[in-house]
Order: C-alpha cells, then sequence, then structure tokens
C-alpha cells in the first residue's frame, strides 16, 4: 500500500513539471473519485482520460499541441523517456518511427531533432490522420512522411482482421528506406510483435542504424533470441523489462 502510494506521489511531480497548471488540476481532479480503484489497479488510467480529447505540455522550453492522444503514452515517451533521453537527437538527421500510434513520439523526435526528417509507419489509418494533424498543429509538417503500412509482416490475426478492413495496406520495406536516406540515426520500434519478425531474414540494412530503441513483446516471440540477434549485428544492447513487455536500448561503439 505504502509503496504504490509513494509511486503514485512520484508520478504526480513528475506530471507536474510539464503539463500546464490548468490542465494539471484537472487530471488530479479524479483522484479523490477514483482513488480505490488506482490503488486497486495500480493504474493512473483513469486520470489519463480526462485530457484524452485535446491537451498540451511544456517541453524543453517548447508548448506542444495533442489531440486524441492517450495521455498515459505522454507520460511514457515525455516524463519517463522511455525510448530516448533528452538531448541524445539533436543531431539527428534521419529518424524512423516503426509503430507511430497518434504521433507522440513522432512529435517528440521532431522537437528534439530540428534538422531532422521524421518517417512515421503506422498501420492503422485513423492513426495516420490524427499524426498528421498533430505534427500540423505543432508546425512541423515538412520534416515528416507518414506511410500507412504493416510492420514485420502479415502475421497475426490482428493484420489479418485490419487487412480485411483496409486490404491496401502494404508491409513496410525498411531497405527501401534505408537505401533512400543512407544512414538512420535512431529507430523507435513499438509494432506490437513485429520486432521478431521485422529482424529475421536479410538484416544487411541495420548496418545503416546507429542507434534504436525497441518495445518488444513476450507474448509474441523468443526475446532471448531476439537480443542475440542485435548483438551480431555490431549493436550494444541493454534491456530494460517491465510488466508485460520491455524495452531494448541499441547504439554502436
Amino acid at each position: 500500500m505504502l509503496s504504490n502510494l509513494y509511486r503514485f506521489y512520484k508520478e504526480l511531480l513528475l506530471v507536474k513539471n510539464f503539463l500546464p497548471l490548468p490542465l494539471y488540476i484537472r487530471w488530479i481532479s479524479g483522484i479523490t473519485k477514483y482513488f480505490n480503484t488506482l490503488i486497486k489497479t495500480k493504474s493512473l488510467g483513469l486520470l489519463d482520460k480526462s485530457l484524452n480529447e485535446s491537451f498540451s505540455i511544456n517541453f524543453n522550453e517548447k508548448k506542444l499541441y495533442f489531440n486524441n492522444l492517450d495521455f498515459g503514452v505522454i507520460r511514457e515517451i515525455y516524463g519517463h523517456l522511455c525510448y530516448v533521453q533528452l538531448g541524445k537527437l539533436k543531431d539527428a538527421k534521419h529518424i524512423l518511427d516503426l509503430g507511430a500510434n497518434g504521433g507522440a513520439f513522432t512529435i517528440f523526435a521532431l522537437a528534439e531533432a530540428p534538422q531532422a526528417q521524421v518517417y512515421a509507419v503506422e498501420a492503422q489509418s485513423e492513426f495516420v490522420n490524427i499524426i498528421k494533424h498533430n505534427v500540423k498543429q505543432n508546425l512541423y509538417e515538412n520534416r515528416l512522411e507518414v506511410k500507412c503500412a504493416v510492420v514485420g509482416g502479415f502475421y497475426d490475426d490482428w493484420t489479418q482482421s485490419l487487412l480485411k478492413l483496409n486490404p491496401q495496406i502494404q508491409e513496410f520495406n525498411i531497405n527501401e528506406y534505408i537505401e533512400g536516406v543512407g544512414t538512420c540515426d535512431f529507430l523507435k520500434c513499438d509494432v506490437e510483435g513485429g520486432e521478431f519478425h521485422l529482424f529475421q531474414g536479410d538484416l544487411y540494412w541495420t548496418q545503416s542504424v546507429r542507434s534504436m530503441a525497441l518495445e518488444y513483446h513476450p507474448n509474441k516471440g523468443d526475446v532471448d533470441e531476439l537480443e542475440k540477434i542485435l548483438q551480431s549485428q555490431g549493436f550494444i544492447v541493454k534491456r530494460a523489462e517491465h510488466t508485460n513487455l520491455g524495452y531494448f536500448y541499441c547504439t554502436r561503439e
């Protein structure tokens, strides 16, 4: 009980650092109402829902605007810096966002890397439209390209059901992307299990990737084997495990 309260307290302080005061008050206003549920579920999801329609954050001396995004994702990316630490992207020229969802990390990358062209790949067309809207309202649209495509092959029931609804969706060809840009300074990958298929076969393209953050899903494949594959491509791999998922942070000497 005390450990959960302390964790929530730390999270409240974290969010206060980047959420404007009126929005912060709106966000925390549900604590009293949902306190027992928050403690029982160990999740702030009920608070996050109060901001999902429209909100802004203060980030690295910039104000960023979002619509139709899960604020819990914003907390992870901008608060906990789950993909990359501040300052690591400042000199990047080409960034690839695989599994862009509504564009939370896409905008993080555009804000952190003022010289970068960001290529975002997302399989769900409704999220592609959200990405474009969110990027445009932050005035970054000239440095973004978005593609509606699946990553890692047409391998699971979810992808197959998506294709039935939108049969024109193609598979993203990472070799073509690498050939076009020459070097990918940072690759972020969150493709809900597709990572185990992405890193199969001819992996010559990985030699052109300087650093990478990869979210892995243990219920979709062999995590230990994936780590070995990444290491075999010359990456120095740091592994961070969380409940039901984890991250590989891959760099080169």
